[in-house]
């Protein structure tokens, strides 16, 4: 039997039909999800994507000078300090936080990326827009040997995993996921050669088609 795990979306869990998945990841940003062949396997998944606490209350304005959110991680929330961050992402699959100087914007990225709320409504030809302008702008920085592996959404973060460590392996790429496969050990021609079979989004009916199935190690 086939299931889907989302880990990250609109409602997690795990489902039995891909309907049922995709209408809780479509328009969430950056979803994070898996087609699997066991429940077993399926729950394993969201376990070790299972956050230790999640912030309910946002600290104030004048509490920090710089606020890190972290949407993923095992402790979701707005931080004042970047040793909060990396206690968090320590060891978490595919985290993802951003550092700020205004705590608006900090609780934007939380509420868009954490709980997939805030987006714009625009036009389809401005979405459109906004979209090609920010694929082109984003930018996410993979490490794969350093003080701390993972995906970085900011060179300074990069850097701090990078700096003083002997043999370290890193790359910039404008996809979460080619990112993530390289900080996971992939090199390019293995991140091609993924890419590949995938490369056709939609079927017939214009539905996007079904993940494939990936059997754990």
């Amino acid at each position: 039997m086939v299931v889907y795990a989302v880990a990250n979306g609109f409602k997690t869990g795990v489902f039995k039909k891909w309907d049922e998945a995709k209408k809780n990841i479509d328009d969430f940003p950056q979803p994070v999800y898996k087609k699997f062949e066991t429940e077993e396997e399926a729950n394993e998944f969201l376990e070790q994507r299972t956050p230790r606490t999640v912030q309910e209350n946002f600290p104030e304005e004048d509490d920090f000078k710089t606020f890190y959110t972290v949407a993923r991680g095992y402790d979701i929330g707005i931080f004042g300090d970047y040793k909060s961050v990396e206690k968090s992402i320590k060891d978490y699959p595919q985290p993802l936080h951003k550092k700020f100087t205004k705590l608006d914007e900090a609780i934007a990225y939380y509420n868009r990326f954490q709980k997939g709320i805030g987006a714009e409504t625009t036009s389809p030809k401005t979405v459109k827009k906004n979209a090609v302008k920010e694929e082109k702008a984003k930018a996410y920085y993979a490490v794969a040997r350093g003080h701390k592996t993972g995906v970085y959404l900011t060179w300074e973060e990069c850097k701090q995993q990078t700096t003083d460590f002997k043999g370290a392996k890193f790359k910039k790429f404008d996809n979460e996921g080619d990112a993530q496969l390289f900080a996971e050990g992939k090199t390019l021609k293995q991140i091609e050669e993924a890419k590949a079979p995938k490369r056709k989004s939609t079927g017939d009916d214009g539905q996007d088609e079904e993940p494939e199935v990936k059997k754990s190690a």
